[in-house]
C-alpha cells in the first residue's frame, strides 16, 4: 500500500479534497484540543439505510495500510479496505442551515444513496 503522503492530484490518492474541506479541515486541526489531532480519517462502515456509511474522525497519523492523501500540508487518512470503496471520489465540507460536514460527493463507486446522502450502495454489490 503507497503510505507515503502523496497530492491530492496523485493517481495514487484517487481521493480529492474539495478547496472547502481543504479550508475547513485547516481550521479544525488548528483549534482542536489535542495536538495529536493531525488528519482527517475517513472509514466506510456497514450500517446506514443503504448499506454502507462515511465515518470521519480526527487522528494521529497514517498505519502501514493507509492511504494518505496530502493537500496543501492538510491529510486525510483512509485505510486500504475503505479506499476500495471511494477511490476517485471528493470529499468536501458542505455549510448548511441544518448541519456542517465533511461529505463524499461524486463516488464512482456508488450505486446508490440514501436521501439524506449519509449512506450507500456500493455498485458492485
Amino acid at each position: 500500500m503507497d503510505s507515503e503522503p502523496a497530492a491530492a492530484d496523485h493517481p495514487a490518492a484517487m481521493v480529492k479534497l474539495s478547496d472547502a474541506a481543504v479550508k475547513r479541515l485547516r481550521h479544525v486541526l488548528e483549534t482542536a484540543a489535542s495536538k495529536d489531532e493531525i488528519a482527517l480519517r475517513l472509514t466506510v462502515e456497514a450500517g446506514g439505510c443503504s448499506g454502507f456509511s462515511y465515518k470521519f474522525d480526527l487522528g494521529s497519523g497514517p498505519t502501514e495500510d493507509d492511504y494518505v492523501v496530502d493537500c496543501d500540508g492538510q491529510k486525510l487518512i483512509i485505510d486500504s479496505v475503505s479506499h476500495e470503496f471511494v477511490k476517485g471520489a471528493t470529499v468536501d465540507f458542505a455549510d448548511e442551515l441544518i448541519k456542517s460536514t465533511f461529505e463524499v460527493v461524486d463516488n464512482p463507486n456508488a450505486g446508490g444513496k440514501c436521501g439524506c446522502g449519509s449512506s450507500f450502495t456500493p455498485k458492485d454489490l
